[in-house]
């Protein structure tokens, strides 16, 4: 069908700046005008996750998996919003902080991590790029134990989230715990330098806790030395593998005493 040609003069008479003229104000939120808030929806209780790894996940089987290990009292509704991204919304304060309080958790033996939705937050542009993890700190000195050491130590291995409560109680403990968030674009800390006033540089070594997979010739998690982006740097025979399994935490199995 032809368009009118006065249609078209007019059509060719617009200017960007015709365009810049318009619009209203938002005088309150529209979700919530004649009611059509979207059911069941509640930022302040949701999470997004995502894989650290890449490949396909059966979210079926991923449903069914996280809801049994989360045993969330209220429920929990699971959404596939992309590719390796998904959105959980729960419907109680404490089944969501109890999940990314024991997160990271893991299906398939592949590393989900999670960060809390905000409010007025789009759940697709929620940045994922860091993992929470507690740190076990060893070797340190009994003149530098201490909570203001710790939190130097902290900001070294990441961004401080907490210490273990018990850190200074008891006669002695060979290692500090530390709960940590780590940037999964930077490696793991294998060890930190310390010094006392007068005295020697020694170190402090880190293991971590349930920690993903991640790359003994790079250090960062997500991918192992078979992936790694350095096999195409330098030849087989040079490549040398500065982090190992020594800084994998060992699994506590709990013994209970005979009668328990």
């Amino acid at each position: 069908m032809a368009v009118p040609e006065k249609l078209v003069q007019s059509m060719n008479a617009i200017t960007l700046e015709d365009e810049e003229e318009g619009g209203f104000e938002i005088e309150e939120a529209i979700s919530n005008e004649n009611g059509l808030q979207i059911q069941g929806f509640n930022p302040k209780l949701c999470a997004v996750g995502r894989f650290i790894s890449e490949g396909r996940v059966d979210f079926m089987a991923l449903q069914h998996t996280m809801a049994a290990l989360w045993r969330p009292g209220k429920g929990v509704y699971m959404k596939e919003l992309d590719t390796n991204l998904y959105l959980f919304q729960f419907y109680h304060e404490v089944d969501v902080k109890r999940v990314m309080e024991g997160y990271p958790w893991s299906f398939n033996r592949r590393a989900l991590i999670m960060a809390r939705l905000k409010e007025n937050k789009n759940p697709r542009s929620v940045e994922l790029n860091t993992i929470d993890l507690w740190v076990q700190v060893y070797d340190l000195k009994v003149g530098v134990m201490s909570e203001r050491i710790l939190k130097g130590i902290r900001d070294y291995i990441g961004y401080f989230i907490d210490s273990f409560p018990i850190n200074f109680k008891g006669v002695w403990r060979e290692y500090m715990r530390i709960r940590v968030s780590i940037n999964l674009d930077v490696p793991l800390k294998r060890r930190m330098k310390l010094k006392m006033a007068g005295d020697k540089w020694f170190r402090v070594n880190f293991k971590h806790e349930n920690v993903p997979m991640f790359c003994f010739i790079c250090g960062i998690l997500g991918h192992s030395e078979k992936f790694c982006h350095k096999l195409f740097e330098a030849p087989e025979g040079e490549i040398i593998k500065l982090y190992g399994p020594w800084m994998r935490a060992p699994f506590k199995s709990q013994v209970k005493p005979i009668g328990s």
